[in-house]
């Protein structure tokens, strides 16, 4: 659950900043283990079962890009001050700033600022209900990206009325379990904030955009229900938005009205129905077919190129597990150098099987099982602790949104970008 940590030094202070790994299939028993033991009883155990020590006072536990807590410590001995933990739903809550995801000027987003600012990562979607397709296509890597097609810009002054003119076309989401009606371009505006920084070029946010409204329209034909959380994808409110962002709120909030107003009720389709619009933070350098996660073959869910990941600051990442963690994980008795061991590789460099002594693991599940950022993974033995180096974060499927930034600083459009990584698909 309790994935890996750093001590960030903040103006002359020790952060510890500990993160939760979030898996589609365990968002739910996660967040059901937080309110039952409690944040800060879990966060407290680990931390003394792991002898962390740091010399501040602040903790910030996040899961994909979401800030679940924040507390004090007691200066050098890792003991939570009473009553100073405040816990918040995975959609969180309006008193709490992001600290991790700094904000830049909009003038100065220069690719080389948005590849070396610290951003926190953005969740992933993972649905588990995509559709099998009847055809089988050879995994392509596309040789070049198609021109940009003739698109109308629509200008500042117009972007107010075509967000309100949208409220012909509600959507409902849940929050906390209550309906909440609103208009489907609102919706996506919040998503977008939500789901990606507002940093990123506008080309990229395009995209995004794209891909919320296609995801919100295809579960609400299929008559399920949207939630503000990532049971479903997260969406931020007005006073959500400017307790994230401060002073920049309406200088962020208007940015990325416009990229949500210039693909107003935009969606991707694939031969006439909406796609499975999944999406990761960051890719290994190439993205990874769907029948390589959830066993489907789906066509425009295929491996293509992302090379752009490969200098975020998120493609790399280390996790250790010791050895009485493993023993209880694999439910084994004993555990020696050599029990473990990558057995092969799928096309994507992603790990295809695992062998654990005599026992065969899917890549994809033991991700899961060790909570790891990525199926892409390295295993270094040592006593029977386990070392392992990922390579990007997400289960990889779809369009990485680390690819989507470096795609936009080099001038790609926002169809580009979603014809890169949706092959076969139609903008509409």
């Amino acid at each position: 659950m309790i994935e890996s940590f750093e001590i960030k030094n903040q103006n002359g202070e020790e952060i510890l900043y500990v993160y939760v790994s979030y898996q589609y299939e365990f968002g739910k028993e996660l967040f059901a283990s937080f309110k039952e033991k409690g944040v800060k009883k879990q966060i407290q155990d680990w931390v003394e079962k792991n002898n962390i020590t740091f010399h501040g006072k602040k903790v910030m536990v996040f899961t994909s890009g979401i800030l679940l807590a924040s507390f004090l410590l007691q200066s050098g001995n890792m003991k939570p001050i009473p009553n100073s933990i405040s816990y918040m739903s995975p959609s969180i809550v309006s008193e709490i700033t992001q600290v991790d995801m700094p904000i830049q000027d909009t003038a100065l987003e220069t690719q080389e600022k948005l590849v070396t600012e610290e951003i926190t990562p953005i969740k992933e979607i993972e649905d588990k209900e995509v559709i099998q397709a009847n055809t089988k296509e050879d995994i392509k890597k596309p040789t070049s990206i198609p021109n940009e097609e003739s698109q109308p810009i629509i200008e500042n002054e117009q972007i107010e009325e075509s967000i309100e003119a949208s409220i012909l076309n509600p959507i409902t989401i849940y929050r906390n379990g209550v309906p909440f009606t609103l208009s489907l371009e609102d919706y996506v505006v919040g998503v977008v904030a939500a789901e990606m920084p507002a940093s990123f070029p506008i080309e990229a946010l395009k995209a995004q955009a794209v891909l919320a409204r296609t995801y919100a329209l295809k579960l609400t034909q299929e008559g399920k229900k949207l939630t503000d959380s990532t049971d479903t994808q997260v969406y931020y409110d007005a006073s959500q938005l400017q307790s994230m962002w401060g002073s920049s709120y309406e200088t962020y909030y208007n940015k990325i009205k416009k990229a949500v107003a210039n693909t107003n009720g935009q969606t991707l389709t694939y031969q006439g129905n909406y796609i499975d619009a999944v999406y990761h933070s960051t890719s290994n350098g190439k993205t990874e077919a769907a029948r390589n996660v959830w066993g489907y073959e789906i066509p425009y869910l295929q491996s293509v190129d992302s090379h752009w990941d490969n200098q975020t600051t998120f493609y790399h990442g280390e996790v250790y597990k010791e050895r009485d963690q493993l023993l209880s994980i694999f439910g084994i008795t004993n555990l020696e150098d050599g029990d473990v061991e990558v057995m092969s590789r799928n096309e994507s460099g992603r790990v295809k099987e695992v062998r654990v002594q005599s026992q065969i693991y899917q890549g994809v599940d033991l991700r899961a099982l060790l909570g790891l950022k990525s199926s892409d993974f390295d295993i270094v033995m040592e006593n029977g602790n386990l070392v392992i180096t990922t390579r990007g974060w997400g289960h990889g499927v779809g369009m990485s949104q680390y690819g989507a930034l470096g795609m936009a600083n080099e001038g790609y459009s926002y169809q580009q970008i979603l014809t890169h990584y949706y092959p076969g698909t139609n903008l509409n």
